[in-house]
C-alpha cells in the first residue's frame, strides 16, 4: 500500500499473542493523532506484543516521534510490550537523538524484535489444548484455579473460572474445533484468552435468553475489559481481571 506525500496510512494486524500496526507515510503534527488513535485500539486487544512497523515512515519533525514513548506507557497500562521495528537510517538517527530509541525498543526487523524479546522475563502463562466437548469447561477450570494457586492471586480465582467457563462453553458450543485456553499473569492483569478456529460471528440481534448473549454479558460484568480478535487461523476471546481494585 502507497501513501501520498503528505498521507499517513496505519494498517492494523490483529493476532494473539503478537500484533502488529504497520505506520506508512509521513508522521507531521496533522497526522500523529491518526498514529496515535490506531496504536490505542491496537491495544485494547491486549495482546502481549505490539509490533510498530516504521519501515516505511518518515518524519517531518523530530517532535513527533515523541509519539512513541507515549504509546509505550500505554502498553505498559495493558500489559503489552510496544517495539518498533524496520527504521530506515534517517529515522533511526531521529529516534536516537531525540532518546526515544532508550524508551522504546527499536529493532532492525520483526525477527529480530521477537527474539530479543523472548529474552526477556515474560508474563507467567499456563496454557491447555482442548477438544470441543462439554468436560472441556472443567478441564478450564482446572488451570485457572491452578494457575491463580501457584501466582498467589488466589482471591481472583472463582471470578477468573467463572469467566473461562463461559468462554470455552461458547467455543464448545459456536465454534467445534479444538479449543487453546491461556491465563497469564501481567503486571497489572490477570489475562485470560480462549483460542478457536471459527472466524468471528456476523453480528445479529438474539431474544432475550440466547444463552450466548447471556454468556458474554457474564465475561463483560465481572471482567476489567474483555474482547475479540480475528486470527489468520481463527478468534481469540480475551478477558482481563485487574490484580488490585482501582482506588
Amino acid at each position: 500500500m502507497t501513501a501520498e506525500a503528505d498521507e499517513l496510512i496505519c494498517t492494523h494486524e490483529p493476532d494473539f499473542p503478537v500484533a502488529v500496526l504497520r505506520a506508512t507515510g509521513r508522521l507531521g503534527f496533522a497526522t500523529v493523532p491518526m498514529l496515535r488513535n490506531a496504536a490505542q485500539k491496537a491495544l485494547t486487544d491486549h495482546p502481549e506484543v505490539l509490533l510498530i512497523d516504521v519501515s516505511r515512515l518518515h518524519a517531518d519533525d523530530d517532535i513527533t516521534l515523541t509519539a512513541f514513548p507515549m504509546l509505550a506507557r500505554q502498553g505498559v497500562d495493558t500489559g503489552t510490550d510496544v517495539l518498533l521495528v524496520g527504521p530506515d537510517q534517517r529515522l533511526h538517527q531521529q529516534l536516537e537523538r531525540l532518546g526515544i530509541a532508550r524508551q522504546v525498543p527499536v529493532h532492525r526487523d520483526p525477527e529480530a524484535a521477537l527474539a530479543a524479546h523472548a529474552r526477556l522475563p515474560g508474563p507467567r502463562r499456563m496454557e491447555v489444548e482442548l477438544s470441543p466437548e462439554p468436560d472441556a469447561t472443567r478441564a478450564a477450570r482446572d488451570l485457572v484455579d491452578r494457575a491463580c494457586e501457584q501466582w498467589k492471586v488466589g482471591p481472583l480465582a472463582d471470578t477468573a473460572a467463572l469467566i473461562v467457563t463461559e468462554l470455552v462453553a461458547n467455543a464448545v458450543e459456536h465454534a467445534g474445533t479444538p479449543i487453546q485456553v491461556s491465563v497469564a499473569l501481567r503486571s497489572r492483569h490477570l489475562h485470560l484468552a480462549v483460542r478457536d478456529e471459527s472466524p468471528l460471528p456476523l453480528e445479529r440481534s438474539g431474544g432475550e435468553d440466547e444463552e450466548p448473549g447471556r454468556g458474554l454479558l457474564i465475561v463483560e460484568g465481572m471482567s476489567s475489559a474483555w474482547g475479540c480478535v480475528q486470527t489468520a487461523g481463527g478468534k481469540v476471546v480475551w478477558a482481563t481481571l485487574r490484580l488490585h481494585p482501582r482506588r
